[in-house]
């Protein structure tokens, strides 16, 4: 079935946003004419959203990082906004909230609206974001530097800041979870943001849906086993409940 050149377009900043195109490469995975392809790349570096180089094209890095962060939140959709909802009852009115990066936490952020906590620490600037204009509940965000393709914050005078700063819970994002063995991070810095936190909060949870258990990423965060509790939706095997359960880790599947 053939897809309309805006769909089209649309799958080209998609498999752009590893970095680059070619013509040839993208004519055989959408199955179009190089002609047609040359004409969406032409179109799209009209709206800014690409620049063409000799034999294909290369990412406009701020449209990169935009696309990233929305495809992202739109992936398992439903089940991230039931663990913002099953996650924000966790809290109580007043409390001191630490939220981590990725777009789990964004749904959240969202959800928590709902229940007023006191205080949000964030090193995500989406979700800090998410409270301008409104006075009920502060949002602190410690210095450092932004990821070059997420809306977070790392380094020296992030870990420096959050060092100084106490809360009643945090909920911690990653990027895969192991039952047995801990969860994990892609990389060190919001590996080491995560650390940190789990020893600043009276109590830590992880959030996570079904499609990051049973893998591994490169740099493990801690045993699960240091966690209060995981909050994952309801698509979570029977085998990671029980796995999670064995190491003294509440489960709370958001509904």
């Amino acid at each position: 079935m053939r897809i309309s050149p805006q769909e089209r377009q649309r799958k080209i900043l998609g498999l752009l946003s590893a970095g680059s195109v070619s013509v040839q490469a993208l004519a055989k995975k959408l199955r179009v004419s190089e002609i047609s392809i040359r004409r969406d790349l032409a179109a799209l570096q009209r709206q800014g959203k690409l620049l063409r180089v000799y034999g294909g094209a290369v990412a406009n890095e701020r449209v990169a990082y935009e696309f990233s962060f929305k495809e992202k939140e739109s992936r398992n959709l439903e089940a991230k906004e039931a663990i913002g909802r099953a996650a924000a009852r966790l809290v109580q009115p007043g409390a001191v909230v630490f939220l981590d990066t990725g777009t789990t936490s964004l749904a959240v952020a969202r959800a928590l609206r709902a229940v007023r906590p006191s205080i949000i620490v964030t090193i995500n600037l989406c979700i800090a974001s998410e409270y301008v204009g409104q006075r009920e509940v502060r949002v602190l965000v410690p210095g450092g530097e932004v990821g070059a393709l997420s809306p977070d914050l790392y380094g020296e005078w992030t870990l420096e800041t959050l060092s100084n700063v106490n809360v009643d819970v945090a909920f911690l994002g990653c990027d895969s979870v192991n039952p047995v063995d801990g969860f994990y991070a892609a990389d060190t810095r919001s590996a080491s943001v995560s650390r940190l936190m789990l020893r600043r909060s009276l109590r830590a949870y992880l959030i996570a849906d079904a499609t990051k258990f049973g893998r591994k990423s490169v740099c493990r965060i801690a045993s699960v086993s240091a966690l209060k509790g995981v909050v994952a939706d309801k698509t979570l095997p029977a085998r990671h409940r029980r796995a999670l359960r064995r190491k003294g880790v509440d489960v709370i599947i958001a509904n």
